[in-house]
């Protein structure tokens, strides 16, 4: 019987979210990671950092041939994608089934959205569905909204296309949330247990609406954002059918989580979810306060590149 670990290949393992992930399955100790990194990245100190604390670096990309794409999956159990949702990943996951790779995670680790009320979701449910044509095995993981995504910015920190002095909805609809060390955690768990097989696992902290986190906020930035301003529901929603990508897609995660309020944990379970925080109860709580302090210690400025936004 073969003692070897189970080999992950983590594909964006460099961004916020894979970075977090590589490291907790590393410190599990129950698998060996690897990174497919593309040749202009290799050099980045976040993937020195990554093969210092024992990630195997492959150099590629997914847009690559596909006997290519295939032969960087040579080896690997399980393969989780962390591309942005709008990558074609269907290359990738064929090249998997190819390759005999055990399981497959798409790129999902967002809120629940149900089919048809925005995009870049749909993108996502159409890749789900690809998966299971395929006849891959697959864990789809759901993680509500990052914690630390929720809060207001100070009013010192310059504005830009994520940080504005402005909120969305009635302050009312519940956010199912998930610290970023927590969705770690929670993924060296769910990849490490038979009963994530075939399923969609959705993993929480808690939930909390915006008015509990803008009176959160007041008391431990010491600021007061009262006077942030509402956007018009209606705005949103035209904003929606924007022709440029990126308006497009913030505005339907603004209609999806603030208006409609889908993102809940009832409403994943009711739609077939495991609750991650039953199977794993173990794993620490990040709460809404701890959220707070250490988002204003220092402040996160979100790091995505705009230009690699497409809906086709």
């Amino acid at each position: 019987m073969s003692t070897t670990k189970p080999l992950v290949l983590i594909v964006g393992g460099a961004g916020q979210t894979g970075r977090v992930i590589t490291k907790a399955l590393l410190n599990e100790g129950k698998f060996r990671v690897a990174l497919l990194v593309r040749p202009g990245s290799v050099n980045k100190p976040v993937v020195h950092e990554l093969k210092a604390v024992g990630a195997e670096i492959r150099i590629g990309d997914i847009a690559e041939a596909p006997e290519k794409i295939e032969a960087f999956l040579q080896g690997v159990d399980i393969l989780i994608s962390l591309v942005l949702a709008m990558i074609d990943q269907k290359p990738l996951l064929l090249a998997a089934k190819k390759a005999g790779v055990g399981r497959v995670v798409p790129s999902d680790f967002g809120p629940y959205v149900p089919r048809g009320v925005m995009a870049m979701q749909d993108i996502k449910l159409d890749v789900r569905d690809y998966v299971k044509e395929l006849g891959l095995a697959y864990t789809f993981i759901e993680v509500g909204w990052w914690l630390s995504g929720m809060f207001p910015y100070p009013h010192a920190t310059p504005e830009n296309f994520f940080i504005t002095k402005t909120y969305v909805g009635d302050r009312q609809k519940k956010l199912l949330f998930t610290d970023l060390k927590t969705i770690g955690a929670f993924v060296a768990h769910i990849l490490d247990d038979p009963r994530t097989l075939n399923q969609t696992v959705v993993t929480s902290d808690g939930e909390a609406n915006l008015d509990e986190v803008y009176a959160l906020a007041n008391k431990i930035s010491g600021e007061d954002f009262s006077d942030f301003t509402r956007v018009p529901d209606e705005e949103i929603l035209a904003r929606m059918k924007s022709n440029n990508v990126p308006t497009k897609v913030i505005s339907g995660y603004y209609n999806t989580l603030y208006i409609r309020g889908d993102n809940t944990l009832a409403n994943a379970v009711a739609a077939g979810s495991l609750d991650a925080r039953k199977l794993y109860p173990d794993v620490p709580v990040v709460s809404l306060e701890q959220g707070a302090k250490e988002f204003y210690a220092n402040p996160p400025i979100p790091e995505y590149d705009l230009s690699a936004m497409s809906l086709n």
